[in-house]
């Protein structure tokens, strides 16, 4: 009831903050709302997800664990820009939040954290009866953006952080076997594997990779040569045009160039790194140059967020807010996508990545309320 009472005195205060939106209060308000209060298919604390194959109209549910930890993560970023009215509500969410994520653990205590529950049989696709029935022999291991996302939220002890970090060079291309499925040239580069299972195949995400660098820097982490690997991996990727003209081969997960520029900007936001703000007037260049192109109401927001990470003035006319209800929650916008063969050698996961037979896309409405309570607040707002 008090957090009720708290949102209602943001609202009638709104006034006092000559520069901040109306939106603001009702996407805390949505973000409280749509938490999941009690325990059932979606795990208590977390978010609703969606996942749709091959622009079905059928969506099935989803109990990943993605969309909950990345809201987590954005709204801890944002405490520094709140009011005190608005870091309560934040904490409630984030404080909620957080429980639900043991429920997604390995289940032998190892620091490692899977897309789907672990807490009893893990479920290759929930709601998917075919996929679902092949969860013995195809679910997926725990992975590093997971974990790494997960672990960024929460405050761990600086041991614990290293812990977790000695971990992640277990699964590092060549340190078992090399990867199949990426260009010649980044074949040897000893880089990150997005996934922790032995048995999977070596895999590369520009946006995983981004995922983990931003988790090793938050807890100021002595960087490891994994790290130092896969940091000139994305500098490569950058200067060799791959972030624009084959986002879906380096980042099957993400796999459009906004997005791998948001994620860009989310890591360059955690600590100055040279090569990469060398960098920027070209990365502030592709961004605008996609934002003058899109008509799409959330990638518009998303590339607006980046150009103010990373320090370049924006335009207020280019996105509309009057009708919010009717461009938020359409699903024109995934922010997380999958091929089922994605993972294999080089010539399958370009066939794949082109067959929508194979692929699908996870919505969750309270992550668009939420990419878009971050806009507002990096564009109405000023750190303290």
């Amino acid at each position: 009831m008090r957090l009720w009472l708290i949102l209602i005195n943001i609202c009638f205060n709104i006034q006092l903050y000559a520069n901040d939106s109306l939106l603001i209060p009702k996407m805390f308000q949505s973000l409280l709302y749509k938490q999941t209060l009690t325990t059932n298919f979606f795990k208590e604390g977390s978010y609703e997800s969606y996942r749709q194959h091959n622009k079905s109209l059928d969506f099935k549910a989803d109990n990943n664990i993605f969309f909950t930890a990345l809201i987590t993560y954005t709204l801890q970023n944002l405490h520094p820009f709140l009011t005190n009215d608005e870091n309560i509500v934040t904490d409630s969410i984030i404080i909620r939040a957080r429980r639900s994520f043991a429920n997604y653990q390995n289940s032998s205590g190892r620091l490692s954290y899977n897309f789907w529950p672990t807490d009893k049989k893990l479920v290759f696709f929930p709601n998917n009866f075919i996929l679902s029935s092949l969860s013995n022999k195809l679910a997926l291991p725990d992975d590093l953006d997971d974990t790494g996302i997960i672990l960024a939220c929460l405050n761990l002890p600086d041991s614990t952080a290293q812990k977790a970090h000695n971990l992640m060079q277990q699964f590092v291309n060549g340190k078992s076997k090399r990867i199949k499925n990426t260009f010649s040239a980044f074949e040897n580069v000893a880089a990150y594997s997005t996934w922790f299972g032995k048995k999977m195949p070596i895999d590369f995400d520009f946006g995983v990779h981004c995922n983990i660098l931003s988790f090793v820097n938050q807890y100021h982490l002595k960087w490891s040569k994994a790290d130092s690997a896969t940091y000139q991996l994305i500098i490569q990727m950058i200067d060799d045009g791959y972030l624009t003209s084959q986002p879906k081969f380096i980042s099957p997960y993400y796999a459009t160039t906004p997005i791998l520029l948001y994620h860009l900007a989310r890591l360059m936001s955690t600590i100055k790194m040279e090569e990469l703000e060398q960098r920027k007037p070209v990365l502030i260049k592709t961004a605008q140059d996609l934002l003058e192109k899109s008509d799409v109401f959330l990638e518009k927001i998303i590339l607006q967020t980046t150009l103010m990470k990373l320090g370049s003035q924006i335009s207020s006319s280019n996105i509309d807010l009057s009708d919010i209800d009717n461009h938020l929650y359409l699903n024109e916008f995934s922010f997380y996508h999958g091929h089922l063969f994605a993972h294999l050698n080089g010539t399958i996961k370009r066939i794949a990545s082109d067959l929508k037979s194979t692929e699908f896309k996870w919505y969750s409405s309270a992550f668009n309320d939420c990419l878009l309570l971050e806009y507002l607040i990096l564009k109405f707002r000023k750190k303290p």
